[in-house]
């Protein structure tokens, strides 16, 4: 039984968690006030995989209400901040892997080939659903991975099935397929940038297949006082963090970049996007 440490010292998910706000502040400001650079928008990516696995990997399936105004606020931000409305907002993808991972870890723990099937079938949605919510079901796919290593630290034998074997198959393809998916979203990357984005999502799905919850006694009183308290406040106010930078950036880029973001002229979705979903859903 893996036990929660207490409170008073920083934990491997406060390190874990910060480095995803790190990355993900990165990734907005690159969009809303560096006119989508590169580099920047790389490193943003670097941080979505360690959300969907953190949903599957968590005990918890409770799916709060704050999480719902949130994601309603967000939405509310991009029709005021003149984006589009689709796809939907990274919480509410999660919020729908932590509705059914349990679904799914029961049937891949039941039957050998299930793990296959669920695979293609995520496949087979990842790009229509990225259309409606945020990076759709190629994100889940780390979800179902964060379960099964949740499953493997509590019961160790799993190691020395075929299973593991099978999943650990199942996370490097998930890797190559998010990859993929993203790199398209990003037509301009070079050779360069494109083996960078690569190389840097395969160091944190290394960095995930190895978490462990553990408390961190000895960073705790290593580290400055200032830093602990940021340390706990940037891993245990993910949801607050997300929600209010991204506001925040959406009115000082009301105001900053005109040219690009203006007062209430949002769409349903982008242009090109729109022309894709009515050929996926309406032909």
């Amino acid at each position: 039984m893996i036990r929660k440490e207490p409170s008073i010292n920083i934990n491997s998910y406060d390190l874990l968690k910060t480095l995803a706000v790190i990355l993900m502040i990165c990734d907005h400001f690159g969009f809303y006030f560096m006119d989508n650079e590169t580099w920047m928008r790389i490193l943003g990516r670097l941080c979505v995989p360690i959300w969907f696995f953190l949903i599957g990997f968590s005990k918890s399936r409770d799916i709060p209400l704050i999480v719902f105004i949130g994601a309603g606020l967000i939405c509310a931000g991009n029709i005021m901040a003149g984006e589009v409305v689709l796809p939907v907002s990274i919480l509410i993808t999660l919020m729908i892997g932590r509705n059914f991972i349990d679904v799914w870890m029961r049937a891949v723990m039941k039957e050998g080939e299930a793990l296959l099937g669920l695979f293609f079938i995520l496949l087979m949605l990842a790009y229509p659903s990225s259309l409606i919510f945020e990076y759709g079901t190629a994100g889940l796919m780390f979800t179902v991975y964060g379960a099964f290593c949740r499953l493997r630290q509590q019961e160790p034998g799993l190691y020395q099935t075929p299973l593991n074997r099978q999943m650990f198959y199942f996370g490097w393809a998930s890797l190559l397929v998010f990859c993929g998916m993203q790199a398209a979203s990003m037509a301009y990357l070079n050779g360069i940038q494109f083996l960078s984005l690569f190389v840097g999502l395969a160091g944190v799905f290394l960095i995930l297949s190895r978490f462990e919850p553990s408390g961190l006694p000895n960073i705790t009183q290593f580290v400055p006082s200032f830093l602990m308290r940021t340390l706990k406040f940037t891993g245990r106010r993910t949801l607050e963090i997300y929600v209010v930078h991204l506001l925040g950036f959406k009115a000082l880029a009301l105001w900053l970049v005109p040219e690009r973001f203006q007062f209430l002229q949002w769409q349903w979705m982008y242009p090109a996007t729109k022309s894709l979903f009515d050929f996926i859903f309406l032909k």
